[in-house]
């Protein structure tokens, strides 16, 4: 309490003397401006003999600049320029250890050279460095077609050879030999790259060379096609391909590859193709040695038309031996279309078009007109039936004035037969017909005919001799269909009801309708029927397939599905009949006329067949009386 007394004190004498009016500020020192001009547009170092008094701090004397730090900065600067230069200098002059640019790298051959011929080539490397490099690995790159010369051989298109070490100073000279393949005229190059390390880095450099550049003088194969240029649609030719060794040594494993455009369809080859229909080897061939490849095809088109079938040569790839891994030689043959010289047009039974569908097991007629379009006449007109079929035997084709040969199986109308042929002008028509029979029914039984007509006239440039028309027709034989249906008494289902059928009185039948393939397939297949107004669906089926019944307008459809040839499917259902007094006397029908309607898998077209109604009347071989199905009283 008593210290609180005492600090309480002193506030308030401090206070009282604070506040006091007696008190007197202390005296302040003041300093006056100058009014002397100073000039600080140019620098700002003024004499000390003309610095203001009043501006010097008593005691010191003015400082002065310090001009070493301009002089360290340029001294500096002119050191780091002469340092730059003189790495520059050194490194332009070749001072530094190793460079791609001390590396010599070279590939040396020949210039020409022909196809297939084993080609010598010396890579050489020269390390000009001061230091060796290693690791090193020599990377060749060949051309399309390049082949090893080993005793299997491969086609080569990047080869790495390693050279291990090249000390400094040193020249490494690597031989090489390799069998290149192309075109004559062809020009081709070589490369060669050499890959390496140096010593303390794990980077990899690389060298390259300037490429050999070279020409093949002469292919080892020569490929020559022949045929008739100027040809009509649907006209049949033969392409002949001729492949020539023109190498010195015998050549292996050469294939053959035909490339044929939209318009020609491929027929047979003789030697037979041993891949698809357009690939050929050849497993060896000797110098000068040749070999012929005939293709025959139809050849279809529009008039004016022309195409190209092109043919290469050469050996195999080594990851495909039915592809040509590099051309030796290749060649085209084009055709064109014109418009034909006799107009051929055959109808079967009056039927025109590629196919044709005839009755099972029917013999037809074949009618041939033929046209001169040509401006000219022509002359000694021959025509020519090549018959073709499952459905056709020696003596199936049956001609009035025609001679059919059993040797080509062929059958011939010339003017030794017929005296029109001998000349027909410009716009005349000739007509012949013959008729064909079929052998015992068969499945997907057809016949085909070519007709070839043959005519003379003047001969043109690039155009055959023997000018042709050609038309081809195909008949084929549809399947025979049945469908049929009866009734019984129980069978599959229980019997109820009196035979004959009496008036008042339900009797339960069971209908079976039956239906039957002929020689095709069928596929499809459907039953459609009706039952009368007074008989009753009860609802109880067995057998093949399914059938939807209607209550409304009582029509029935029995859906079978496929059917095999020769093969037949049955269903069985039961009805009610409770005859009526006005039907007395009389056999009523239970099951209205039923049509089967069918596709035929090998023609294409829908096939259709019928059955009669069934009535109450039971078969006599079950051994009913005759007179069973009469409605009695």
């Amino acid at each position: 309490m008593k210290q609180e007394l005492q600090d309480q004190e002193k506030l308030d004498a401090l206070r009282q003397k604070l506040y006091a009016r007696s008190s007197a500020a202390d005296a302040i020192e003041r300093h006056n401006l100058s009014d002397t001009p100073v000039d600080v547009s140019r620098d700002w170092q003024v004499p000390a003999n003309e610095v203001p008094e009043d501006l010097v701090i008593a005691g010191e004397s003015p400082k002065k600049r310090r001009r070493y730090r301009m002089w360290i900065l340029i001294g500096s600067l002119l050191i780091f320029i002469f340092g730059v230069g003189l790495s520059s200098l050194y490194l332009y002059l070749g001072g530094n250890q190793i460079s791609s640019d001390n590396i010599a790298l070279s590939v040396n051959g020949p210039f020409t050279i022909g196809g297939g011929e084993v080609m010598n080539l010396q890579v050489g490397i020269t390390n000009q460095n001061t230091v060796s490099i290693d690791s090193a690995t020599l990377i060749m790159r060949y051309p399309s077609g390049t082949r090893s010369i080993s005793d299997t051989p491969e086609n080569l298109f990047e080869e790495r050879i390693p050279i291990n070490a090249v000390a400094p100073g040193e020249v490494r000279n690597v031989p090489i030999q390799v069998a290149v393949f192309g075109e004559e005229n062809q020009q081709q190059e070589i490369n060669a790259t050499i890959e390496y390390r140096i010593s303390g880095s794990n980077g990899m450099f690389y060298k390259e060379s300037e490429p050999l550049r070279f020409s093949i003088s002469s292919s080892p194969l020569v490929l020559r096609l022949d045929s008739v240029e100027k040809v009509v649609s649907g006209q049949t030719v033969d392409l002949t391909m001729t492949v020539v060794s023109n190498g010195s040594a015998p050549l292996q494993d050469v294939l053959v590859s035909a490339e044929y455009p939209t318009g020609f369809r491929f027929e047979n080859a003789s030697p037979a193709p041993v891949f698809g229909d357009n690939v050929w080897r050849i497993d060896e061939l000797g110098p000068e040695e040749s070999i012929d490849i005939t293709i025959t095809g139809v050849v279809l088109g529009l008039n004016s038309e022309s195409f190209r079938i092109n043919v290469d040569a050469g050996p195999a790839r080594a990851d495909n031996p039915y592809i040509v891994g590099s051309i030796l030689a290749e060649s085209g043959f084009d055709f064109f279309i014109e418009r034909p010289f006799i107009d051929v047009v055959a109808e079967i039974e009056g039927q025109t078009g590629d196919v044709v569908v005839l009755e099972e097991g029917k013999a037809s007629t074949v009618s041939v007109d033929i046209t001169n379009t040509l401006e000219d006449a022509v002359y000694d007109l021959v025509v020519e039936v090549v018959p073709g079929g499952n459905a056709l035997s020696e003596t199936s084709i049956n001609g009035s004035s025609g001679f059919y040969d059993s040797n080509t199986g062929t059958v011939r109308w010339e003017v030794s037969n017929n005296n029109t042929f001998a000349q027909v002008r410009p716009g005349e028509s000739r007509s012949l017909s013959f008729s064909v029979t079929p052998t015992a029914p068969q499945a997907t039984a057809s016949y085909d005919l070519v007709v070839n007509v043959y005519a003379r006239r003047v001969a043109e440039t690039s155009a055959a001799e023997q000018l042709i028309g050609t038309a081809a027709i195909e008949a084929k034989y549809a399947s025979t269909i049945f469908v049929g249906s009866q009734a019984g008494h129980g069978g599959v289902f229980t019997a109820s009801g009196p035979i004959p059928p009496a008036v008042g009185q339900t009797t339960t039948y069971t209908l079976t309708m039956v239906a039957e393939a002929g020689v095709n397939d069928l596929t499809d297949a459907i039953v459609n029927s009706a039952l009368p107004v007074y008989v009753e669906w009860l609802d109880k089926v067995q057998g093949d397939g399914d059938i939807q019944y209607n209550p409304v307008s009582k029509q029935l459809e029995w859906s079978i599905g496929n059917v095999l040839s020769g093969q037949r499917k049955e269903i069985s259902f039961q009805l009610d009949f409770t005859p009526s007094i006005s039907q007395v006397g009389n056999a009523p029908v239970l099951l209205n006329p039923q049509t089967l309607r069918a596709n035929d898998r090998f023609t294409g077209t829908r096939l259709q067949a019928s059955s009669n109604p069934v009535y109450t009347e039971l078969s006599t071989e079950a051994g009913y009386s005759e007179g069973n199905g009469i409605v009695v009283r």
